[in-house]
C-alpha cells in the first residue's frame, strides 16, 4: 500500500526534445493533484469468429498528458509560463514566442518503490483562478512524448531542490487590477476571474516509427483568455456594452506579496457577456468573457531582495522650529527593494513623511529632542533630531 504523502514529483527542463538530462538540477514540483500520465487508446475488433464471444481489442496509441494542480508561487511556475508561451524570460518580462522549452516530469513512491517518467512535456495550457477566498491556483496541462515506469525502488531523480516561494499567493495579494481603463474596487467590484494560456496544441503521429507515442505535440493559435465577474455598475455596463461592437479594451492585475511581483497586462480583450439578472436577495452581477485578440499579453516579474541591514543619515540633526531635513537610509544589498518604515518618537516635536523607497522629510515643530527610526523588516535605524527656538 502507498500513501500519496508519500509520492514525490519533481521535474528538469530538457536540453534536447525527449531526453532526460543525465546531469543536472531537479526541481521539486509542489502540487495538490497529478494527472499527468499515460492513456493507452483501443481499438474494437469487430470480427466474428466461430462463436458469439467477443474478440477483445486492439492496443493503439498512448497519449500521454494530463493535469497538475498547483498552488500559485513565486518562481514555482516561471519555467512552465515560459514553456506556455513559447518564449524565455527577458529581462524578467514574458511575451509569446514561437519557441519550444520541454521537460522531463517524474514522480517517486517512496513507500512502495515505484517510479514513473514523462518525457518531452511541454505547458499545453496554463491556467490561474483566482477566488473570492482563499488561495490562487495554477493548472498546468502537460503534453508529453514518452513515459517509462519501473519499481526497483529507485528513482528517476535525485534529491529535488525546492526554488518555490514561501509564500501562497492568495486573493488577498490581487493589486491593481485594471478593466477598461477603471482601476477595480472603485468603479466596480470584482468578485471571481481566471484566466488561461492555451496553445491549442495538437498531436502529431508518425507512421513508421514503431512507437505507439506521439510524434510531436504542436502549438497552434495561441488564444489566451478567461472570466471576470464584476458587480453590474456603470462601469461595467460600459464593458458590457463591448459585446455588441466587438471594440477591445486593456486589462491587468498583478500578484504581489513579500517576495516578488506579477504582473500580468492584456492590452487588447474582446467582451463577451449576457445581460446580468438577481433575485430580490440576490447583488446583481455580470460575468464576462475576455479574450485577448490583436497583441499577444506580457507578464513582468519583480523579485523582492530582502534587506539585511539599514543605516540612516544624517545621524544627527539641528534646526530651528519650522525647518526641514531629508533623512536617507542606505539597505544592505544595496539592490533590496525593501520600503523603508519611518516613525518619530514625538511628532509634536519632530514628525516625519516618507519621501520614497529610503528617504523621508522630517519637519520640526517645538523646541526638544525627538528620535526619527527608519525600519526594514526587522532591522532599525535612529537619527536623533534637535529642535531650537525660532
Amino acid at each position: 500500500m502507498s500513501s500519496g504523502a508519500k509520492v514525490v514529483a519533481a521535474f528538469i527542463r530538457e536540453t534536447t526534445l525527449g531526453i532526460t538530462p543525465t546531469a543536472g538540477v531537479w526541481n521539486l514540483l509542489r502540487r495538490s493533484s497529478f494527472g499527468l500520465k499515460p492513456t493507452q487508446n483501443t481499438n474494437d475488433n469487430d470480427e466474428i469468429a466461430g462463436d458469439r464471444m467477443a474478440q477483445g481489442v486492439s492496443r493503439g496509441t498512448v497519449d500521454v498528458g494530463g493535469d497538475v494542480g498547483t498552488r500559485f508561487r513565486w518562481n514555482q511556475h516561471d519555467d512552465f509560463l515560459a514553456s506556455c508561451f513559447g518564449s524565455e524570460w527577458q529581462n524578467n518580462v514574458l511575451t509569446m514566442g514561437n519557441g519550444r522549452i520541454t521537460f522531463s516530469v517524474a514522480t517517486f513512491a517512496s513507500d512502495v518503490g515505484i517510479a514513473q517518467i514523462a518525457r518531452g512535456c511541454q505547458v499545453g495550457t496554463f491556467q490561474m483562478e483566482i477566488p473570492a477566498d482563499g488561495d490562487i491556483t495554477a493548472t498546468i496541462t502537460f503534453a508529453g512524448l514518452d513515459w517509462e515506469t519501473k519499481g526497483d525502488d529507485t528513482s528517476y531523480f535525485t534529491a529535488p531542490v525546492d526554488l518555490a516561494g514561501a509564500l501562497r499567493y492568495s486573493f488577498k495579494e490581487v493589486t491593481n487590477i485594471r478593466l477598461n481603463g477603471v482601476d477595480g474596487g472603485t468603479g466596480f467590484c470584482v468578485d471571481t476571474f481566471n484566466i488561461q494560456f492555451d496553445n491549442n496544441m495538437q498531436t502529431q503521429r508518425c507512421i513508421g516509427t514503431g512507437s505507439a507515442f506521439a510524434g510531436a505535440n504542436i502549438p497552434t493559435t495561441f488564444t489566451p483568455s478567461g472570466q471576470i465577474t464584476l458587480s453590474w455598475s456603470k462601469a461595467a455596463w460600459e464593458v458590457y456594452k463591448k459585446t455588441f461592437t466587438g471594440e477591445t479594451v486593456p486589462f491587468s492585475f498583478t500578484l504581489e506579496n513579500a517576495e516578488g511581483a506579477y504582473t500580468f497586462d492584456f492590452p487588447e480583450v474582446q467582451i463577451s457577456g449576457d445581460w446580468p439578472d438577481a433575485g430580490s436577495t440576490d447583488i446583481v452581477q455580470v460575468q464576462l468573457d475576455i479574450t485577448a485578440a490583436n497583441t499577444p499579453p506580457t507578464i513582468t516579474r519583480v523579485p523582492k531582495v530582502p534587506a539585511t541591514a539599514i543605516s540612516v543619515a544624517p545621524a544627527t540633526s539641528t534646526g530651528a522650529v519650522g525647518s526641514t531635513v531629508t533623512l536617507t537610509a542606505t539597505l544592505t544589498p544595496a539592490d533590496s527593494t525593501d520600503t523603508v518604515q519611518w516613525t518619530s518618537s514625538d511628532p509634536t516635536i519632530a514628525s516625519v513623511v516618507s519621501t520614497g523607497q529610503k528617504t523621508a522629510k522630517v519637519t520640526r515643530n517645538a523646541a526638544g529632542t525627538a528620535i526619527i527610526t527608519g525600519m526594514a523588516r526587522t532591522f532599525t535605524a535612529t537619527s536623533e533630531i534637535t529642535v531650537t527656538a525660532p
